[in-house]
């Protein structure tokens, strides 16, 4: 059997067990919930949509930008918990070559990934039908975007597997980088007017930003006859930039997971 047939063999039990678990189940639920509270509490709140569509589409984002980062509790233990609970005493030994291991396991988590971002999508699209008779062309760019952040966050959370003894070590230590390491250093670049284009919590928001900048996202949340002050508008980074920023994220965290599961040994 060749590697491209190993390969496969393996996509399709990890994605499997992915299906068997209620992880997935609890992120398609949390994107659900997500959207549903824009849907209901936007009009609450503001006394109908709003008028813009782009406005709207930035709003109900929110659920697939939670999906992506519901993808770090999918691959948390996708290399860690081989060694927690010592599985890989009957996995690694199979003439499968550990590359081939990884890679499988990543493309699986990402194919569940996907379709929890399709998922989150389809009710973003639906939505807007139903409101607005139509769907904007920037939905697909916001859908491909996410797809991309979502590979990132997983090769991250897949470095942090292949270090961790555990699986809920390697959950931790991906949400503290991305939330608090990332997002503490967005923040301070933010203020400080720096560029900011590289930290991966910051390419999260061009999820968002696809649709327009900041003022239109704000916008949307301002009750009638309230505007924004032009001081407290903030500059998006470039899509361009972040894009760069994800595909490196996606390069080499994936790379180190390999190379790091290839030496590690079992204790």
């Amino acid at each position: 059997m060749s590697e491209i047939e190993k390969l496969k063999v393996v996509i399709r039990y990890e994605f499997l067990k992915h299906v068997r678990r209620k992880r997935l189940y609890s992120v398609l639920v949390l994107t659900l919930a997500a959207e549903l509270a824009v849907l209901i509490g936007l009009p609450a709140l503001l006394d109908g949509y709003p008028d813009n569509i782009m406005e709207m589409a930035a709003m109900l984002s929110i659920g697939p930008s939670l999906a992506t980062i519901g993808a770090i509790f999918l691959a948390g233990d996708a290399i860690a918990g081989e060694f927690e609970s010592k599985t890989g005493l009957m996995l690694f030994p199979n003439p499968v070559r550990r590359i081939t291991l990884v890679t499988g396991k990543y493309l699986a988590c990402y194919v569940a990934v996907a379709l929890v971002i399709a998922f989150g999508h389809l009710i973003l699209s639906s939505s807007l039908v139903a409101i607005y008779g139509h769907v904007p062309v920037e939905t697909v760019k916001s859908f491909g975007l996410c797809l991309l952040f979502a590979g990132s966050v997983l090769s991250v959370t897949f470095f942090f597997s292949s270090v961790s003894k555990g699986a809920m070590g390697a959950i931790v230590r991906t949400l503290f980088f991305i939330i608090l390491i990332s997002g503490a250093a967005d923040s301070a670049f933010m203020l400080a007017g720096k560029p900011r284009w590289f930290l991966l919590s910051t390419n999260g928001e061009s999820i968002i930003t696809a649709y327009g900048g900041y003022e239109l996202l704000l916008g949307g949340t301002l009750p009638p006859g309230m505007s924004i002050r032009p001081e407290v508008l903030l500059r998006a980074p470039d899509i361009n930039l972040m894009i760069v920023s994800m595909v490196i994220y996606l390069v080499v965290g994936l790379g180190l997971s390999i190379l790091i599961s290839r030496r590690r040994q079992l204790a």
